[in-house]
């Protein structure tokens, strides 16, 4: 299958096991997990299994490298949380960990030991991931900043690319390769497809660390717009007034697309430093269906207003290309009822925002401007 083939090529380091499957990783056990309300299915056995994981007790110590701050949001995920602080501690390569409690029903502070490197910030109520992530940054006093979700967690090729960054010299930001569960229980290890195929658009199926030409922004730029797969130099977002979203979903999308847009140095490495867990079901935000998805286009209006100021054809077409298959995958999960609306205002925000750039997208993409036209009536 064609996600193996891209497996084998993405590794690019026959032998190398620095990348942890967390499943198979033997850190400290997890808390009493919290009882699911939603309860997902076992997930059918892998065709084959991941690659043989690095144990984390037996890690070397880092090399010397950059130190960034670690943000993390979370709401009723301590489990979660203590599980990624006990793997954050155990790599050893952060200067600060910054968690922000966002209105939990009991403060995770209350189950997760204090320590002289962590710092918990609390919502008294809950105010959303984006406002979470923008309060911990106003914290973070470290020249880099990485950014974590308390269910996910980040793997020891992590450290490696602290080194590498700090032979780089300077950047604004440094996107990283990841691993994806569902992607995982097929067999192989790495990115889903969707966004696979824009890193082989972009040239960077391997190497571990390098300049991404400025044309090939707009192409990485449509990856999926997670936090917590780049390092940010925190000056950079600081000086840019970069940040999250406040909507109730998509809050990563200008944190996302306003660093690659105000970027002067982009650098990728195919390491794979994060694991990101995806239930289907549950209370995540990816999960939501009602009316909160309607705030997409909350959250791309601000990307929309600098592209319109930067009048380049490439990144128009770009978050043309980016919003169609977005607010597809919105329509899949809203509730039924309430997809008609959904589209009706997909339809008046490309007419507002788009089609004043449809004459230059149709003279480089006409295929693309053809399916704007039909989404526009």
């Amino acid at each position: 299958m064609r996600r193996a083939g891209l497996w084998r090529r993405l590794s690019g380091r026959p032998g190398k096991t620095g990348s942890v499957a967390p499943q198979d990783d033997p850190i400290s056990p997890d808390p009493d997990p919290v009882p699911d309300p939603d309860p997902v299915p076992d997930p059918p056995p892998a065709l084959e299994p991941p690659p043989a994981p690095e144990p984390l007790a037996r890690l070397a110590p880092p090399p010397p490298g950059l130190r960034p701050d670690l943000v993390i949001p979370c709401h009723n995920d301590a489990p979660g949380l203590a599980r990624l602080l006990a793997r954050a501690r155990r790599l050893d390569c952060f200067a600060r960990i910054i968690v922000v409690d966002d209105g939990s029903d009991t403060p995770v502070a209350e189950a997760i030991a204090p320590a002289p490197d962590l710092t918990v910030l609390r919502h008294d109520s809950p105010r959303g991931g984006g406002i979470a992530r923008n309060r911990g940054l106003a914290e973070v006093t470290a020249d880099h900043v990485i950014f974590a979700d308390a269910d996910d967690l980040l793997l020891p090729e992590i450290r490696n690319l602290l080194a590498d960054l700090a032979e780089a010299g300077p950047f604004d930001i440094c996107q990283f390769r990841y691993a994806d569960s569902r992607v995982a229980e097929e067999g192989p290890w790495g990115h889903p497809d969707w966004d696979e195929r824009f890193w082989e658009a972009a040239g960077h199926v391997v190497g571990a660390l390098r300049d991404l030409p400025d044309d090939l922004w707009p192409v990485l730029a449509q990856t999926a717009n997670y936090p917590w797969n780049k390092v940010h130099d925190t000056a950079f977002l600081r000086r840019h007034r970069i940040g999250c979203a406040t909507t109730a979903v998509h809050q990563d999308i200008p944190l996302h697309w306003m660093s690659y847009l105000e970027a002067g140095r982009v650098l990728v490495s195919d390491r794979v430093c994060a694991w990101h867990e995806v239930r289907e079901r549950g209370g995540r935000l990816t999960n939501r269906s009602g009316r909160e998805r309607m705030e997409v286009f909350d959250a791309l209006d601000p990307v929309a207003l600098r592209i319109a100021r930067a009048g380049r054809p490439d990144w128009e077409a770009a978050l043309a290309q980016f919003t169609l298959g977005l607010v597809d995958w919105g329509a899949w999960k809203i509730a039924p009822d309430l997809e008609g609306e959904l589209r009706a205002a997909e339809t008046r925000w490309l007419t507002t925002r788009i089609g004043p750039w449809m004459g230059r997208i149709a003279a480089a993409d006409p295929g693309l401007a053809a399916r704007l036209r039909v989404r526009m009536e």
